[in-house]
């Protein structure tokens, strides 16, 4: 039986019933989408286990979410967003990763939690922020993230929203006013009954060489140019 769209979009009213009253100098983000994949392909064994690692990035820089660099989890101006929620408690300093649910429990594929954010974390800033949920297929949430970091051309996905086309919803943009609750527009997939390609649901992003990396190849193609060019 496939999943209905309005159960997509439902699952976050109920989730945000069970987290309490919001700080003043935070907000809460629900978030649902479905089906998320891996790298393969959109059948139903290409779906996310839930224990895939996820991340929330925030475009502090506002110039578009940039791509993900060999050892680190974010690229340039972005920065992972710290979160809370049920089972990572704001006192305990909360986290910056997660699988797709929370509890020991959940569907494939399916990305279905309640996030809080602490507002303080961006240092006074006063804009509003775009932010985007990212997957890692091949990592597991729970790995210590100062140690295992994303290799060159590892697979991740990524999803973000300027303008919702679900009735109800809101943009993936973090106001910097606290106290307010928001419905994320989801990312629906066929098997949701949604209007989003499977495809928009994958891993087609890769990981880029590290700057150094890069800039020490522009230069050894570079200095090859040269000298072909001598010998011209």
């Amino acid at each position: 039986m496939r999943p209905a769209l309005s159960s997509l979009l439902m699952i976050p009213a109920v989730l945000v019933a069970g987290v309490g009253s919001l700080e003043a100098a935070s907000i809460s983000l629900n978030i649902s989408s479905g089906f998320l994949y891996g790298s393969g392909g959109i059948t139903m064994a290409d779906r996310l286990p839930v224990s895939t690692l996820c991340v929330l990035v925030a475009d502090v820089d506002g110039n578009g979410f940039d791509p993900v660099p060999a050892g680190a989890w974010v690229g340039g101006g972005d920065v992972l967003v710290t979160v809370s929620d049920m089972e990572y408690d704001v006192s305990a300093g909360g986290t910056k990763a997660f699988d797709l649910t929370a509890g020991s429990s959940g569907t494939a594929g399916f990305f279905s939690r309640t996030l809080n954010v602490g507002l303080g974390q961006f240092g006074g800033r006063v804009e509003p922020v775009a932010v985007a949920l990212r997957w890692f297929p091949a990592v597991l949430a729970g790995v210590d993230m100062s140690v295992v970091t994303p290799a060159q051309g590892m697979a991740y996905g990524e999803f973000s929203r300027g303008v919702p086309i679900y009735p109800g919803t809101d943009a993936w943009v973090i106001p910097m006013t606290g106290g307010a609750i928001f419905d994320l527009d989801p990312l629906a997939t066929s098997g949701f009954g949604g209007i989003d390609g499977d495809v928009s649901a994958m891993a087609t992003l890769a990981v880029i060489p590290e700057p150094g990396v890069a800039s020490l190849a522009a230069m050894g193609l570079l200095a090859g140019w040269r000298r072909r060019s001598r010998r011209v």
